[in-house]
C-alpha cells in the first residue's frame, strides 16, 4: 500500500509506506524499526533527536495494527520514540547499574514543577552511545527544562534548563563530571545551560513545557525553543515560545539557578535560534481563563499546539515553532490563534456543564494522530471529543466523574491517555459517585466504554494511569495490563491496581481481581501519575511514581503483570521531600548516571546544590539490572 505523499514526507523514520501491505493485514513494528535510520531531512544516517515531555505518556502507539493505522500514526514523531524505546534502539547497549540514588539536587526557589506536572527532556542524539567518543555532546546538548510554579522575579525563575545532566557520584564517577572549583562549579552536579523569568504578566509556570522538534532539520535541531503557558490569578493565560540562548540567567556559580535572564518585552515574528527571545500569545480575554491545569500540546506535523484554560476554554495556535514541517501552514509568524478551529482558534467545551460553571478546569488536551481528533478532559467529570475543526464529535463527550465537589476530586484531574492504533482512550477521576474509577472508551464512538473501579469514592484525584510494555509489544491483548493508583474499599489506603483486558484488547470492567492490586500507603493519598519504562537490556518493564503522602518515589518491576498477575512490592524507594512531580525516564545504560529519572520535589528542602527549596532532581533508575 503506497501512503499519500503528505503521510512520507517529513519523516523522523523511515516510511514502510513502500511496502506492499493489504489494507487488513497487522503489521509489526520490529521490522518497521529494524531498517536503518535514513528520515529525509537528516544530515546523517545517525544523528536523531527525541523529545521526552509530559505528552509521551498521553499519546500512545502500540506495535501492532492494520498498515494503514501504522501508516497514519507515524505522522507523529513521537511514535517514532515510542517504537525506538520500545523496541531496544538508542542509547546504551545493556542493562543500568545499581539502585535509585540521586545523583544531583538543584534548588529552583519558592517553587518547582507543580504536582501531576513533568519536566521535558531533550536528548540530542539517541542512537550515540552515552559515554564514548560523543560523550561531549550529550553531557553539552542533552538538556532537561523544568517549568517553575512560582511568579518570576530578579530572583526567582520561571523556567530553567539543565545540562551536563550525567554527572554524580554514587555507583560510579558520571560520565559528565568535570574538575571541581569551589564556588564555580561541584563537577558533580548538572549545570545551570539557562535560566529565565519569562514575564508578561508577573506569572508562574504552573504546567508542563513541550520542546521544539523539526522532523526536516537534523544535526541543526538542538531543540532551540520551549513553548509553554505563562499563568496569573486575574489574567488570561499566555502562550510564550522561548528561544533561548545558552548562558542566559547562568551565574558565576554554575549550579545557581535564581539570577534568571529576564523577559518582558516580546518579539513580533518567529524568535530566532539563540537569541534569547521570545514571543506572547494571550489566549482569551477572560480573567477567570488563567492555566492552572492545561499542559500545551504540539502537534508537529502541522506545527499547531493545543491548550485550554481555566474557564472551560480550549485553543489552537497555528505557527507553535515555525518549524515548516507542512506545506499548507506556509508563513514563519508569531503564534497566533487558527481561525480555522472552532470560532477564531477557540472551542467553548461543555456549555452549562464545564465552560461556564465553577467546574470548568480543563487537563491538557491529546491529538490522536490517526484520526486529527483532540480529546480533553473537564474538572466537571467529562472527557470531550472534538474533531480537526473543533467540531465536537457524536456522541460528544463520555461521563467518566461525577464533577466537582467539596473534596475537589469527581473531575478529571489529568489528560487523557490516547490510542490511535487501538482506537481507545483512557481517563480516570477520584469518584463517579461510588468508586474511583479508570474509563476506557472508544475513539470513534465515545459512547462506548468500559468503566474499572479503583476503590472508595471522593478520597483523592486519580491521575494518568499506564500501561505495561506487553500493551505496545504483544498483539495477545490478555497479556496487556494499566496501572493506575487507586484506593481500598474503606478508602483508608492508597493500593495500586492493575486492570487487564480481554482477548478483544476491551479492557475488563468492573473492580479488578483481589491479587492485582497491592497497598502501597497505609493511609489515602495521592500518587504522582505512574511513568512506565522498558529496559530492554535486561527485559524488565519498570514503573515509577510517588505516593506523595509517603515523600518518596518508588520503582515497582512490573515484568509480568498482567490482568491475571499480581503486583510486586516496590523493588527501591527513596526519600524525596513532599514527594515527587511528574515523572520522566530517559536511557538504557551501564554508564554510571547515564539512565535517569527526572522530577521536582514538591516541597522545600536542602538541595544538594544551590541551597533550600524546591529542588530539581535527577535519580539513577532502580536496579535495572
Amino acid at each position: 500500500m503506497e501512503a499519500p505523499e503528505e503521510m512520507t514526507m517529513r519523516k523522523p523514520f523511515p516510511s514502510p509506506a513502500s511496502m506492499a501491505f493489504g489494507a487488513g493485514v497487522t503489521l509489526f513494528l520490529t521490522l518497521f524499526i529494524s531498517v536503518p535510520i535514513s528520515s529525509q531531512g537528516e544530515s546523517s544516517p545517525g544523528h536523531l533527536r527525541m523529545v521526552q515531555d509530559w505528552s509521551v505518556r498521553h499519546a500512545l502507539f502500540a506495535r501492532f495494527g492494520p498498515a494503514q493505522i501504522i501508516l497514519a500514526a507515524e505522522r507523529d514523531p513521537r511514535a517514532g520514540w515510542s517504537w525506538l524505546k520500545n523496541t531496544g534502539r538508542g542509547r546504551g547497549s545493556g542493562p543500568a547499574l545499581g539502585g535509585l540514588r540521586s545523583d544531583w539536587s538543584i534548588n529552583l526557589g519558592v517553587g518547582g514543577t507543580a504536582a501531576g506536572m513533568s519536566p521535558a527532556k531533550f536528548t540530542f542524539d539517541v542512537l550515540a552511545p552515552v559515554s564514548g567518543p560523543a560523550n561531549q555532546n550529550n553531557c553539552l546538548n542533552d538538556f532537561v527544562v523544568y517549568p517553575v510554579d512560582a511568579a518570576g522575579s530578579a530572583t526567582q525563575p520561571n523556567l530553567v534548563a539543565f545540562n551536563n545532566l550525567y554527572s554524580g557520584t554514587a555507583g560510579g564517577a558520571g560520565i559528565c563530571n568535570r574538575t571541581a572549583v569551589p564556588g564555580v562549579d561541584t563537577g558533580t552536579a548538572a549545570t545551570v545551560m539557562w535560566s529565565y523569568n519569562v514575564s508578561a504578566i508577573g506569572g508562574a509556570v504552573a504546567t508542563s513545557p513541550a520542546i521544539y522538534f523539526d522532523p526536516t532539520s537534523g544535526a541543526s535541531d538542538t531543540g532551540q525553543a520551549v513553548a509553554f503557558v505563562e499563568s496569573a490569578a486575574g489574567s488570561p493565560a499566555h502562550f510564550h515560545v522561548l528561544a533561548w540562548r545558552s548562558g542566559d540567567g547562568r551565574a558565576a556559580n554554575l549550579q545557581n539557578a535564581l539570577a534568571p535572564a529576564q523577559i518582558t518585552s516580546f518579539v513580533a515574528t518567529a524568535p530566532l535560534a539563540g537569541s534569547g527571545t521570545a514571543t506572547d500569545l494571550p489566549l482569551g480575554s477572560l480573567t477567570t481563563g488563567t492555566d492552572t491545569n492545561s499542559s500545551p500540546y504540539v502537534d508537529y506535523e502541522y506545527d499547531r499546539a493545543y491548550v485550554g484554560n481555566d474557564a472551560g476554554e480550549l485553543f489552537r495556535i497555528k505557527d507553535a515553532f515555525c518549524t515548516h514541517v507542512n506545506p499548507a501552514y506556509p508563513s514563519c509568524n508569531a503564534p497566533s490563534l487558527d481561525s480555522t478551529w472552532g470560532t477564531g482558534g477557540m472551542v467553548t467545551v461543555g456549555p452549562g456543564s464545564c465552560a461556564g460553571t465553577t467546574s470548568s478546569m480543563l487537563t491538557g488536551p491529546v491529538v490522536d494522530s490517526v484520526t486529527g481528533n483532540v480529546y480533553v478532559g473537564c474538572a466537571d467529570g467529562k472527557l470531550y471529543g472534538f474533531d480537526s475543526t473543533g467540531a465536537p464529535l457524536s456522541p460528544g463527550f463520555v461521563t467518566v466523574g461525577e464533577g466537582t465537589l467539596a473534596s475537589g476530586v469527581g473531575g478529571i484531574a489529568d489528560a487523557p491517555v490516547v490510542d490511535g492504533v487501538n482506537a481507545f482512550v483512557y481517563a480516570t477521576s477520584g469518584s463517579n459517585g461510588a468508586n474511583a474509577v479508570l474509563v476506557q472508551a472508544s475513539t470513534t464512538n465515545l459512547g462506548v466504554a468500559a468503566t474499572a473501579t479503583l476503590g472508595a469514592a471522593r478520597v483523592r484525584n486519580v491521575h494518568t494511569p499506564a500501561l505495561n510494555d506487553a500493551y505496545f509489544s504483544s498483539a495477545t491483548s490478555t497479556n496487556w495490563a494499566i496501572l493506575s493508583c487507586g484506593f481500598n474499599a474503606g478508602g483508608t489506603a492508597t493500593r495500586l491496581f492493575a486492570v487487564g483486558f480481554n482477548g478483544a484488547r476491551n479492557m475488563n470492567a468492573g473492580a479488578p481481581p483481589a491479587g492485582n492490586s497491592r497497598q502501597i500507603r497505609a493511609a489515602a493519598d495521592e500518587c504522582s501519575p505512574p511513568t512506565e519504562f522498558l529496559n530492554t537490556g535486561s527485559g524488565t518493564d519498570w514503573l515509577f511514581l510517588s505516593v506523595l503522602g509517603t515523600a518518596n518515589v518508588r520503582s515497582f518491576n512490573i515484568t509480568g503483570v498482567t490482568g491475571a498477575g499480581g503486583i510486586p512490592a516496590a523493588t527501591h524507594t527513596t526519600a524525596e521531600a513532599g514527594g515527587a512531580s511528574g515523572i520522566i525516564v530517559d536511557n538504557i545504560s551501564a554508564a554510571a548516571q547515564a539512565s535517569s529519572v527526572y522530577f521536582s520535589r514538591l516541597g522545600s528542602s536542602a538541595c544538594a546544590a544551590g541551597g533550600t527549596g524546591h529542588c530539581a532532581v535527577k535519580l539513577t533508575q532502580g536496579a535495572l539490572n
